[in-house]
């Protein structure tokens, strides 16, 4: 009998502590939250490049609700000067009507980046696009910046140079106003460069894992950091 009501007391003391928890949009109310005040979007930046470069971006949002991951154990190796899709990582994402979402993006591969009898300082870039627009950082959108996946470090890197390299990458779409769902366009696209004007560097990339995921609603805001 006694084990009954220890059961009981326990049962009613979970019952009690379950009533009186916040509820989420009581922790949302009452949590610090950042400020929201935005001066420009990246989309803004992209056409207006006379904008000055941002010292920070910060992206916000609720929890994810979506996730896609894209694996290949297939080598290939390019020696384009412009940016081609790395095939097998384009995919879409569905965005609901009447919502805004953070899409969080990861990649990573075992790569290699070298140029044989070159000693250029060339290296081997990637980026991921969503809905056609360089996903944040835009590394590309403020010249001569690029983003350097791999490097051939001066001609040094062998074609026995393996390495394993990984960025991740984030863009807000926002669908909040339309009736009708959003189907989004995602890839991961890579080139090199090639300064001396020879052979172009050679870029490998094997084993890569291309994730995708939507968050909840998004935010964005450009922070300036005091030096």
């Amino acid at each position: 009998m006694k084990y009954a009501t220890a059961t009981l007391v326990i049962a009613t003391a979970l019952a009690t502590s379950i009533s009186q928890a916040a509820s989420v949009e009581e922790i949302r109310e009452f949590s610090p939250q950042p400020g929201l005040e935005y001066k420009a979007t990246l989309n803004d930046l992209v056409a207006n490049p006379t904008l000055e470069e941002p010292d920070v971006i910060r992206f916000t949002s609720r929890g994810h609700y979506y996730k896609q991951a894209l694996t290949s154990t297939k080598p290939r190796v390019i020696s384009s000067e412009k940016f081609v899709t790395l095939p097998g990582s384009k995919s879409r994402v569905v965005i609901p009507a009447g919502k805004d979402a953070l899409v969080n993006l990861s990649f990573s591969a075992e790569s290699r980046c070298n140029e044989p009898g070159s000693a250029a300082p060339d290296w081997c870039e990637v980026r991921i696009l969503v809905d056609g627009v360089e996903a944040s950082p835009q590394a590309s959108s403020f010249a001569p910046d690029t983003y350097a996946f791999d490097s051939t470090d001066g001609g040094t890197e062998s074609d026995a140079s393996w390495e394993s390299h990984a960025m991740d990458r984030h863009h807000c779409v926002f669908n909040s106003d339309s009736k009708t769902s959003k189907a989004v366009p995602v890839e991961v696209q890579w080139k090199v460069t090639n300064f001396d004007g020879g052979p172009a560097p050679q870029f490998w990339l094997d084993d890569w894992s291309f994730t995708i995921q939507l968050a909840d609603g998004c935010r964005q805001e450009r922070l300036k950091v005091e030096e």
